[in-house]
């Protein structure tokens, strides 16, 4: 039986389209237990065999005073306490990112030889590759050390949830030319490229995610948080752009209908809501960041996401990070 549980406050669809999502999946998959932690008064949600309900509306009540976060009985701290006691196989949250990750840097602890956890969003690209993008926005100052780490950490995830066996590895730069980018980044190039067991492609530019033309991309977290948002912007533009302009006139219109299952097979790749969530990576416990602003269908994704990792046992593989 594999054990979830989700920290349901903060998100901005409230409880309701947490506990529908749930509700469908645990139709599908009968060998999966959720527990919802969050507010749930005055809501008609019930209870079965496979759905549990915690009553806890306590979010972070300063999120910037980490010291006395980490000290609150939020549901978000009950949820992560719940995964390091072994009560649940993976945690997934809505909430603050930063309280998020502070909490589960103290309770779920780093694995062994990690300086820092990152976010880590699958991307897909237009060739329908699977793309691990990192970090995203859990570490604005990054030192090589901490590029070499996720690079190890992230190829180790798409061997064991993608089944890839040489995953190609690249540095996000402003050029593939090897003089280019900032000192650390060269640095950390040299670091990845001496490791063997990885299989570092060199510098590549951002544009090349959307093209799928890697499996790990590896950057730090300030620049990596603004490619995932031009990422996400790009595709909401590309499909606006093409609503608009198919309904500007009678001939296009006829030329959008013929072409309709075409576009919605691209939309359909890209959709991020397909993944529906970023790892945290690094910690010892199974552990996925949602948007608050999530609707049914990202939250499916994430508990997919989940029930997969937990399936494949990810976190005792990412537990052998020194071993690899």
């Amino acid at each position: 039986m594999k054990k979830i549980i989700i920290d349901t406050n903060g998100l901005d669809n409230g409880p309701y389209v947490v506990y529908n999502s749930v509700l469908e999946f645990t139709k599908k998959f009968e060998d999966v237990r959720v527990t919802l932690i969050g507010d749930f008064n005055g809501l008609k949600l019930m209870e079965n065999s496979q759905i549990k309900l915690i009553q806890n509306s306590l979010v972070p009540s300063d999120p910037k005073n980490i010291r006395a976060m980490l000290k609150e009985k939020t549901s978000m701290n009950q949820a992560i306490m719940s995964v390091v006691n072994n009560e649940n196989d993976g945690v997934i949250s809505g909430g603050d990112s930063g309280s998020y990750i502070a909490s589960l840097i103290f309770k779920s602890k780093r694995i062994e030889g990690i300086l820092r956890p990152a976010f880590m969003p699958v991307a897909t690209g237009l060739n329908g590759r699977k793309v691990l993008l990192l970090d995203v926005g859990a570490n604005l100052e990054v030192k090589p050390e901490n590029l070499y780490e996720w690079a190890k950490l992230a190829t180790i995830f798409h061997k064991t949830i993608f089944s890839s066996k040489n995953p190609e590895v690249t540095l996000l730069n402003i050029g593939t030319e090897e003089y280019k980018g900032l000192e650390y980044v060269k640095l950390a190039a040299k670091l990845i490229e001496n490791d063997q067991r990885l299989n570092y492609i060199g510098f590549s530019e951002p544009r090349d995610i959307l093209r799928g033309m890697y499996d790990v991309a590896v950057i730090d977290g300030y620049g990596g948080n603004l490619v995932l948002k031009s990422y996400e912007g790009a595709i909401f533009t590309f499909k606006d752009a093409i609503k608009s302009t198919a309904l500007s006139s009678i001939r296009t219109k006829i030329g959008a209908l013929l072409m309709k299952p075409a576009f919605k097979k691209v939309m359909n790749v890209l959709d991020y809501r397909n993944v529906g969530a970023a790892w945290v990576i690094g910690v010892n416990n199974l552990a996925l960041k949602i948007h608050g602003s999530s609707d049914e269908k990202s939250i499916y994704s994430a508990l997919f996401q989940m029930y997969y990792a937990i399936d494949k046992e990810l976190d005792k593989k990412l537990r052998e990070f020194k071993n690899v």
